[in-house]
């Protein structure tokens, strides 16, 4: 939005400590005044600065639908992620969705809401979209102390609910009276469904574990059977190549390992029907859980059906390769002190490939063929060894059976449904002391986050609040690790160690996005722009941009501003007649782009620095060291609107 002279500027924009709020209430008052493309800018800059702020997120979200972007929804998503826990931030984010006809994300994710909302008795508005995006919702379940509560949607004249041990499987009728219902179960350690009479599914909310995991008795077998558990929740491609690749496998490995598939309650025939046909496989097992589970309960129901067992527990996103369970294995056994060991993967956070703590694209057969056998080579010949983590990542864990014994299975009781239980357990066995370790002579590939959608930011902050409260140092001796990388010297070495001419293999760099527009047309802006593309201060530019924005800021009127996408000076600041940007990351992390950017501030032209290249079609002009700021500007300001290609610009004046 266009401001006053300097001289004039609040003392907020003049404050790096007041200036986003001040930022933040102008960009409101530009959108309410009718330029979304002011607004937007304000709103993306502060995104940019402090991405987990809700408030900016929001604001972007509410202007994207306004303009009816395409990207609406993935803005409502954003800001929603930035408190998950948040109501409000709930109903906009699925009110966008099912705007937008999207019936299938706005019932999963008001299936995982549910619960706490109707606990907090602020369901209303979350069961009004539930229902018109076609989920049922007859209700939820909460555990509350030692006893389970809940709330009938529509409780008719005699509900009957029915509750299961997942434990044991008994069942047991419970006939509340009225909506609400609070009782305590027939004893305090099991885990718990509650559903409806009738109903084939449990009530969300389910199932409600009580008891914390506890040490196995009695003595262990030597050597343990080893039993690769795999729980399946939908994503039936996946799982038939996951599985596929593990019995390719199975010959290759002197282990003897079993496959233990556990079908969470899927509720898809086709994948009902191909694990029917599996269960004729001498070395497979499959187990059906009555309700769905989560993804820790049902890898618990797998702990409890293979008990003195290595388990090694392994996502249905997963692809292996050759003899590498008993590699996985040696690793495990190099010292009677190591918990659990997980592989390299090109998706496996702290033991991430080629890029530390970042996802890479799934390799195909051939490369993951090439990454494994290098890595197992490297590692045979002594040119890599195995690295101590501070906890494994659960893609892919194998988990010694003594370790298992010892401090049972994962905490289904303090943790919600998923994410985060593998890091419990590891520094419970930890404690307990025990070590982790990557195994560096093993890559397995991995294409994460299928399960969960959206569910899975709400888990993550759940459980992460867990975690904190129980290891409150765990987070940043895993920050220290990723800083200092201790597998920085083994990956290097496997870096080197590609085929000649064949590139770097599984390199994580995300192809850039073409710069689409993201608008039907540009939002309107109060003004013309020129824009400094990726600015630096202290560059042999930076002078002649800042006598440009003085320039600027001497006019009488406020129909031209500078739009820095770069870095910003104080200096800069000070003449009143900037909107600074971050550059965007080079991972592709912005909503917007930041060729989008000069869309939405109505860019006339473009600077660029010497060295730097535009990825679209706008008029440019280079600042070398023969630019003149004030003798171009002022041919700029006279030139006439058709020599100047204002494919970004408004039809306002300059």
């Amino acid at each position: 939005m266009a401001s006053a002279p300097a001289t004039a500027l609040p003392s907020a924009w003049r404050s790096p400590r007041l200036r986003d709020d001040f930022l933040l209430s102008r960009a409101v008052e530009a959108l309410q005044a009718g330029f979304p493309g002011d607004a937007l800018l304000g709103a993306e800059a502060l995104c940019r600065r402090h991405p987990d702020l809700p408030a900016p997120a929001l604001l972007r979200a509410v202007i994207l639908q306004s303009l009816g972007s395409p990207l609406a929804g993935a803005a409502f998503l954003r800001a929603w992620r930035c408190d998950p826990h948040d109501p409000d931030l709930q109903d906009k984010l699925l009110a966008a969705w099912l705007a937008a006809g999207e019936h299938a994300k706005v019932a999963a994710l008001a299936q995982s809401l549910l619960a706490q909302r109707c606990k907090a008795g602020n369901h209303a508005s979350l069961l009004a979209m539930a229902r018109a995006a076609g989920l049922a919702a007859p209700g939820a379940c909460w555990r509350e102390g030692d006893a389970i509560e809940g709330l009938l949607c529509d409780p008719g004249p005699s509900p009957r609910l029915l509750l299961r041990d997942e434990h044991g499987g008994q069942q047991y009728e419970v006939r509340p009276e009225g909506a609400r219902f609070r009782f305590t179960p027939p004893h305090p350690d099991g885990v718990w469904s509650l559903a409806l009479a009738g109903a084939a599914d449990a009530l969300p909310g389910s199932p409600l574990a009580f008891a914390a995991p506890r040490p196995a008795a009695g003595t262990l077998p030597a050597p343990a059977p080893l039993t690769v558990l795999v729980p399946l929740y939908r994503g039936l491609e996946q799982a038939r190549a996951c599985v596929a690749s593990v019995l390719a496998s199975l010959p290759a490995n002197r282990a003897g390992a079993r496959l233990l598939l556990i079908d969470d309650a899927s509720g898809e025939p086709a994948l009902s029907s191909w694990l029917a046909s599996l269960e004729a496989h001498e070395r497979v097992s499959v187990l059906r859980n009555r309700y769905n589970l989560g993804f820790i309960e049902s890898v618990n129901r797998g702990l409890r059906q293979c008990a003195g067992h290595d388990v090694l527990l392994l996502n249905a996103d997963t692809l292996v390769h050759g003899d590498w369970i008993d590699r996985l294995r040696a690793a495990l056994y190099r010292a009677p002190d190591i918990a659990s060991v997980s592989p390299w993967s090109n998706n496996g956070e702290i033991s991430s490939f080629p890029d530390i703590g970042r996802a890479a694209p799934v390799p195909g057969a051939a490369r993951l063929r090439l990454l494994d056998d290098s890595a197992a080579a490297l590692h045979r010949d002594g040119a890599t060894a195995d690295v101590e983590v501070p906890a494994c990542c659960g893609f892919a864990m194998l988990m010694r059976a003594g370790a298992l014994a010892a401090i049972g299975t994962l905490d289904g009781a303090a943790l919600e449904r998923g994410y985060g239980e593998e890091v419990d357990w590891c520094l419970r066995a930890r404690a307990a002391g025990y070590r982790h370790c990557v195994a560096t002579g093993v890559f397995v590939a991995h294409a994460g986050g299928v399960s969960f959608g959206a569910e899975k930011h709400l888990r993550v902050r759940q459980n992460r609040a867990v975690l904190l409260a129980r290891y409150p140092d765990y987070y940043s001796s895993y920050q220290r690790f990723l800083r200092d990388d201790p597998l920085a010297g083994a990956r290097a070495r496997a870096g080197r160690a590609r085929r000649p001419g064949r590139g770097r293999p599984g390199r994580g760099r995300r192809a850039p996005r073409p710069p689409a527009p993201v608008f039907a047309g540009a939002p309107a802006s109060s003004c013309t722009r020129i824009a400094l593309w990726h600015h630096r201060i202290g560059s042999p530019q930076a002078a002649q941009v800042l006598a440009l924005a003085r320039l600027v800021a001497a006019r009488a009127d406020d129909s031209v501003r500078l739009l820095v996408i770069g870095e910003a000076s104080e200096l800069l600041w000070a003449t009143g007649v900037v909107d600074a940007l971050p550059q965007a990351g080079p991972h592709g992390d912005a909503l917007l782009d930041d060729t989008a950017l000069l869309a939405v501030g109505a860019c006339a032209v473009v600077l660029l620095c010497d060295g730097d290249d535009l990825p679209v079609d706008i008029d440019t002009v280079r600042l070398g060291p023969a630019f003149d700021a004030r003798y171009w500007f002022s041919a700029w300001l006279d030139a006439p609107a058709a020599a100047a290609p204002l494919r970004y610009a408004h039809n306002g004046a300059r």
